[in-house]
């Protein structure tokens, strides 16, 4: 008999994840995959890979399917996974489709159909204006209806299909509804192929639990408990944990049997997630299915001890996996300790969440008992702006809260990544927070707190010594092979008896030695006595576990390389520093960089809209250009008043990097404008995180 073969029709972090447990289990397997995706790691790692278009190209990703000679497909997680259309395509090529069928996921894969089933089931629900009323009431009567619903501004505009949010919106007064509505609907249209948005109460700080299922097809089915999902930006998590540090007992149980209703109702077949919204009185709503493998799974398999794509597998071979359970049973699961899931990204927080696709020079994996990590990258590879910006998922475990948090502290700092911007320092504030630490906060904790999450995660002792002249250019020699020189005078008399290094007339001394990897470097010398004589009390923001062996007496390791454009980028005690390089060329004047009245693009992508027109004149803030990078939809504005002279992009071209987008008069005006991301995927007036 010859082996089985499973197609993955994903990429990225998810494709090796299922590849691993397909490959464990004697399959054959081969990835779709697509020209821009060339260089991608799974396509080194599969057995065979399919090309097609698009990822989205369905009919694509059948035939190639089909023609392979495929048993199974699986979706990962994404828009096909949850396309009714999709499945029954595959199904009716001859191919087993790794997830529900279709009639269940027309039952549950659009929000407003999910709403009414959970109705249907007394699962409560937000109040709502739904979308066929919407198209049956003339818009002056909008505010009136919804207040008769007892949804009073600001109101959620949200799309049916979907997810991330896009087409989402939080809309303040009610005259703002119809531009709001139409705007939602176009993104959603553009986005999912559904243009179908209705209105529903706005929730402003929830907490976002959700429930993980699994159904046998025939209205059976389990619950592995739940997960904690608050932490969450511009609708996207950040952080996810299992168990939830709020979920007790009882809510548990009747969070597990309000999502095991909707399992029997839609005779759901595969891994879900019934997601919740949690007020701080502890009631509770509906809010939308999932139906697909979530990107937080490895939480749930970490507690409770599970394989959930093999159990997705089993299911599609025709059995049912039995570490699962009896399915005709209702029971409540008890968790074995705590997992914690860190989604590595590369955005800058710093910059208002902007994509920085780019190249990653230093790629290292924290390592040890309890941890895991995703990814579908290694150390030189590229994070390309037409996909997502997932770089890895963090994955730890520990028998309780306190030693998980103190193992994902540890494992963020040890996590280094240099040549791109990412979320990593961010992360580390969070991990860091006493609300995280005592499990108190919300779905808007975040924003709430995002200027003290941003801050420097470095003393100001240290990052003087970090970004002085004398450090960058001991790293810039230490970095060219030319030795790691510490300051001339103490260098020189360092030896002698009698002299005190770091007097008035000298700077303390240090040394740059190789830590044996390449990219690694150990700081020694008198300098760190004197900087932790300097340091008597850092705050807890600032004090990681590297920093606290410092002060302990550790000498530091720190990651570094150089990057284009005469920089260097240092990895030390979880902050990363980009530091102009002493021994670089001055920039040429009369190179490629933009001048002065050039409106730039801030990163690489597609420019999508096109508004600005060649001598107009222009107001602060004018929307002049929409670009869309690593599947989100920027806005480029006017950065104060002058006139177009000229537009040097047009509408489809893709830019290789940041670069000019049109010449601004008057000269003097800021030349790289105003860029604010329009929340993930075209969200201009973004909802509250986690009402999704």
């Amino acid at each position: 008999m010859s082996p089985r073969r499973l197609v993955i029709a994903n990429r990225g972090e998810i494709a090796r994840r299922i590849l691993r447990t397909g490959r464990a289990m004697g399959y054959t397997v081969a990835v779709i995959s697509t020209p821009e995706d060339a260089g991608a790691r799974v396509r080194r790692e599969a057995d065979a890979v399919l090309p097609v278009p698009s990822f989205l190209d369905a009919a694509a990703i059948v035939a190639a399917s089909a023609a392979w000679g495929a048993h199974l497909l699986h979706p990962g997680y994404g828009f096909l996974a949850e396309d009714a259309g999709f499945s029954a395509a595959v199904a009716a090529a001859g191919v087993g489709f790794v997830g529900p069928d279709a009639a269940s996921l027309r039952a549950l894969g659009a929000k407003e159909a999910a709403r009414g089933l959970a109705r249907a089931c007394g699962v409560p629900v937000l109040p709502a204006l739904l979308s066929h009323e919407l198209a049956a009431l003339a818009p002056e009567r909008w505010e009136e209806v919804l207040a008769e619903r007892g949804i009073h501004p600001p109101y959620l505009v949200k799309a049916s299909a979907g997810g991330g949010g896009r087409g989402m919106r939080v809309v303040a007064a009610a005259p703002e509804l119809p531009a709001a509505v139409a705007r939602a609907a176009r993104e959603a249209e553009a986005g999912f192929g559904d243009g179908t948005v209705f209105v529903e109460r706005w929730v402003p700080a929830p907490r976002h639990v959700e429930i993980q299922v699994f159904g046998d097809g025939r209205g059976g089915g389990v619950f592995l408990g739940e997960r904690e999902c608050s932490l969450q930006r511009r609708h996207q998590k950040v952080l996810e944990e299992a168990p939830s540090p709020v979920a007790d007992p009882a809510l548990r149980e009747a969070l597990g049997r309000a999502a095991l209703a909707l399992v029997r109702a839609a005779s759901y077949r595969g891994a879900g997630t019934v997601e919740f919204l949690l007020e701080p009185d502890r009631t509770w709503y509906f809010l939308e299915v999932n139906p697909r493998i979530q990107v937080e799974h490895p939480v749930t398999e970490l507690v409770h001890g599970l394989d959930l794509v093999r159990a997705q597998l089993e299911l599609a071979e025709g059995r049912w996996p039995a570490e699962l359970g009896d399915p005709d049973r209702f029971r409540v699961p008890v968790p074995n300790g705590v997992a914690l899931e860190a989604r590595v990204l590369a955005e800058d927080p710093r910059r208002d969440w902007a994509p920085t696709p780019g190249p990653l020079r230093v790629y290292r994996e924290p390592r040890g008992a309890g941890v895991r990590v995703d990814t579908g990258v290694e150390q030189g590879d590229r994070v390309n702006d037409r996909f997502d910006a997932m770089i890895a998922k963090l994955v730890v475990w520990a028998p309780d809260r306190a030693g998980a948090v103190a193992r994902l502290q540890e494992a963020l700092e040890d996590f280094r990544i240099l040549g791109t911007p990412t979320n990593l320092p961010l992360l580390q504030a969070i991990s860091r927070s006493p609300d995280y630490l005592s499990g108190r906060y919300s779905t808007g904790w975040i924003a709430e707190h995002l200027e003290r999450l941003n801050g420097p995660l470095l003393p100001a002792p240290w990052m003087a010594l970090f970004t002085g002249p004398d450090f960058r250019a001991a790293l810039a020699n230490a970095l060219a092979g030319c030795g790691q020189p510490a300051n001339d005078l103490t260098e020189r008399f360092i030896n002698q008896p009698g002299l005190r290094p770091g007097s008035r007339l000298e700077r303390p001394a240090f040394r740059l030695q190789s830590a044996g990897d390449g990219a690694a470097w150990r700081l020694t010398g008198p300098v760190l006595a004197a900087l932790r004589a300097a340091l008597p009390g850092p705050s807890p923001a600032q004090c990681g576990p590297g920093l606290r062996r410092a002060l302990d007496g550790e000498a530091p390791v720190l990651h570094a390389c150089r990057l284009d454009a005469g920089r260097l980028a240092v990895a030390v005690f979880g902050e990363t520093l980009v530091l102009d390089d002493p021994m670089a060329r001055l920039p040429d004047p009369m190179g490629t960089a933009a001048a002065p009245e050039l409106l730039a693009a801030p990163m690489a992508g597609k420019v999508l809209e096109v508004h600005a027109r060649a001598g107009a004149p222009v107001a602060p803030g004018e929307l002049l250009f929409v670009m869309e990078s690593m599947k989100m939809q920027f806005e480029i504005r006017a950065p104060g008043p002058g006139r177009v002279a000229e537009v040097l992009v047009t509408p489809g071209q893709v830019l290789a990097g940041p670069g000019p987008l049109a010449r601004m008069e008057p000269a003097g005006a800021t030349p790289s404008g105003s860029a604010r991301p329009s929340g993930p995927r075209g969200n201009p007036d973004p909802a509250p995180p986690g009402q999704r």
